[in-house]
C-alpha cells in the first residue's frame, strides 16, 4: 500500500538506499536500518539530485521538483523498483534458486559448472563467485543475496547477454519478509539442501528462520519443481509446504542410488551409480551430496540422460574455502573450510577423525550474528579436535574476548582433554596453531573460506586465508 505526495512528472534513471550513491535522477529509498536510518539522509539525497524519495514516513515540509511515495514497507518497495527499473529481468530467464543452512554456494557452483559444461549458457549468483556472461569473478559484495538494486542490475546483465539459466543462492534474509530482496522473481527450480539452525540473530527463533527458508517453496512457479534430500531435517515441513502449494518435488535418494568410494584415503572421492564410477574433485561427502542436488535438478530441468551429466563432474574443479587442501612440504595436511556452523563442524570433523585423530582446528565466531551458535561450535570442536585455537572471524562492534569466551562455554561442557589457545590476531593465531603441530597433524583452519576481508568495527581489512597460511608456512619453516 503506498500514495504519492506532491506528484510530479519525474524521470529516474537508477536506484539506491544509500545517500553516498545518489545521483542526479535516481530514486533514494529511506530505508531504517539496524543502524542508521535513511529518513536522516534525505536532505542529502535531494542535495545531490535524487528526484523521488521513498519512505514510511510523512516528509515535514515540502520540497520542489522531488516526488515522495509513501511506502508502508520500504524494503519491498526497494524491491519492486528495483525490478521495474531494470525492466523485469527474472522473466526472461530461468532461475535456480537454492538454500539451505549448509552447502549453498557449493550446490550453486556445481549447478553452473555442471550447465555450463552441458552447452548451456549460464549465469550464477552466489556467496562467493557472480557470472553475468562467459566469465566468472570472485563475488565482491558481503551478502550471498546482493541488495535489491544490484541483484536485478546483474539479472538484467544476464538477460541483456542471453543467458538460459541463472543459478541464485537464496538466503533465509533475502527470502524473510523483512528484506524481501527477491521481490515477485519466481524460480523454475528451487533447490533447498539441508536446514539446521542459523542466524538466529536476525530471525529470532528456529520457527521464523526455518518459515523463511520455506519461502523458497512459494518462490517457485506453476510448473516449477523442489529438489531436496532426505538428509535435511526438516524434509517432512518442506514436501508439505509444496504438497499444500500442489507443487512437483523430487527427493535425490529416490532419484540417484549413489555409493561414495576411497573414503578410507584422504584423496578425491569417486561416485557409483548403476554399476558406474564418476570420478571427482571433491575430498569431502557432503560435497557429492551436494552434486547429486545438482544433477538431480539439471536432470529435471533439461530431461539430459542422468550418464552425460555424472561424466562432467570429473571436470568441476574444487570450490575456493571449501575443504581446500593446501599442498606442503611440512608432511602436514593443511585444509582451509567456510564452516561456520555446528553442523558443517560435524560433517567436517567426523569425516576427518577417521584418518587422524590429531586435529588442530583454528575458528572464530561472526560478532553481531547468532550468538546461540557458538557454544554448540565450541562443543563440536571439543568432540573431535586434540587442540583449538580461538581467534577472530569478523568481530565488528563486539568484543572478541567474550565471542571466544561464548565459544569456550562449548568446548568445557565436554571432558575432552583439549589444549585450548586464545589469539584474537588471525594470523598470530595461524603462526600458534602451525608451532602447536606435529608431522602428520592435521590442521584445519575454519570459518573464512573464500572471503576476502574480515570486519573489525565497521572497517574491513583485507585479508586472504590461504595466502596467510602459505606465508605462515614459509616464515616457519622455510
Amino acid at each position: 500500500s503506498y500514495y504519492f505526495q506532491y506528484p510530479i512528472d519525474i524521470e529516474v534513471t537508477s536506484i539506491t538506499f544509500n545517500s553516498k550513491e545518489v545521483i542526479p535522477n535516481s530514486i533514494f529509498v529511506a530505508i531504517k536500518g539496524f543502524k542508521s536510518d535513511g529518513n536522516n539522509y534525505i536532505e542529502e539525497a535531494i542535495e545531490k539530485g535524487t528526484t523521488l524519495i521513498v519512505t514510511e514516513t510523512l516528509p515535514t515540509k515540502e520540497y520542489k521538483d522531488v516526488g515522495f511515495l509513501i511506502v508502508k514497507n520500504a524494503r519491498k518497495a526497494l524491491a519492486i523498483l528495483s525490478r521495474i527499473l531494470f525492466d523485469y529481468p527474472d522473466k526472461k530467464l530461468k532461475i535456480i534458486g537454492v538454500t539451505g543452512t549448509d552447502g549453498k554456494t557449493s550446490t550453486c557452483f556445481i549447478t553452473y559448472h555442471l550447465l555450463k559444461d552441458l552447452g548451456y549458457k549460464v549465469g550464477l549468483i552466489s556467496t562467493s563467485n557472480i557470472s553475468v556472461n562467459e566469465s566468472i569473478i570472485p563475488s565482491p559484495y558481503r551478502q550471498s543475496t546482493p541488495e535489491a538494486p544490484i541483484l536485478f542490475k546483474l539479472l538484467r546483465e544476464c538477460a541483456n547477454n542471453k543467458i538460459e539459466y541463472v543459478v541464485l543462492e537464496a538466503t533465509s534474509h533475502a527470502l524473510s519478509s523483512y528484506f524481501s530482496r527477491l521481490s515477485k522473481i519466481k524460480f523454475d527450480c528451487s533447490i533447498i539442501t539441508t536446514i539446521t539452525e542459523e542466524h538466529l540473530d536476525f530471525h529470532k527463533d528456529k520457527a521464523s528462520y526455518i518459515k523463511s527458508k520455506l519461502k523458497i517453496i512459494d518462490k517457485l512457479k506453476d510448473d516449477g519443481i523442489l529438489i531436496s534430500t532426505y538428509k535435511n531435517p526438516y524434509l517432512d515441513r518442506c514436501l508439505d509446504k509444496a504438497n499444500k502449494l500442489n507443487k512437483q518435488y523430487f527427493i535425490v535418494e529416490d532419484s540417484i542410488n549413489y555409493q561414495i568410494n576411497n573414503l578410507d584415503t584422504l584423496s578425491p572421492l569417486s561416485v557409483n551409480i548403476k554399476k558406474r564410477s564418476y570420478e571427482t574433485n571433491f575430498y569431502l561427502p557432503i560435497l557429492i551430496s551436494n552434486a547429486m542436488l545438482s544433477c538431480l535438478a539439471i536432470k529435471k530441468l533439461t530431461n539430459i540422460k542422468f550418464k552425460k551429466i555424472f561424466n562432467k563432474l570429473k571436470n568441476i574443479d574444487s570450490i575456493k574455502g571449501r575443504f581446500n587442501i593446501i599442498e606442503n612440504n611440512i608432511n602436514r595436511t593443511v585444509i582451509i573450510d567456510f564452516a561456520h556452523t555446528s553442523d558443517a563442524f560435524d560433517k567436517v570433523f567426523s569425516f576427518l577423525t577417521s584418518f587422524n585423530k590429531n586435529i588442530i582446528a583454528l575458528f572464530g565466531s561472526g560478532g553481531e550474528r547468532d550468538i546461540e551458535k557458538r557454544a554448540k561450535m565450541g562443543l563440536v570442536a571439543a568432540k573431535y579436535c586434540s587442540t583449538i585455537v580461538l581467534c577472530e572471524e569478523d568481530p565488528r562492534y563486539e568484543d572478541n574476548d567474550k565471542i571466544m569466551r561464548d565459544i569456550e562455554k562449548g568446548i568445557n561442557s565436554t571432558n575432552n582433554n583439549v589444549h585450548l589457545v586464545k589469539i584474537n590476531n588471525r594470523k598470530e593465531a595461524i603462526i600458534k596453531a602451525f608451532e602447536l603441530s606435529y608431522p602428520n597433524d592435521i590442521l584445519i583452519f575454519l570459518g573464512k573460506g573464500h572471503e576476502q576481508t574480515i570486519e573489525r568495527k565497521n572497517i574491513k581489512i583485507s585479508y586472504d586465508e590461504e595466502k596467510t597460511i602459505k606465508e605462515v608456512i614459509k616464515t616457519l619453516y622455510g
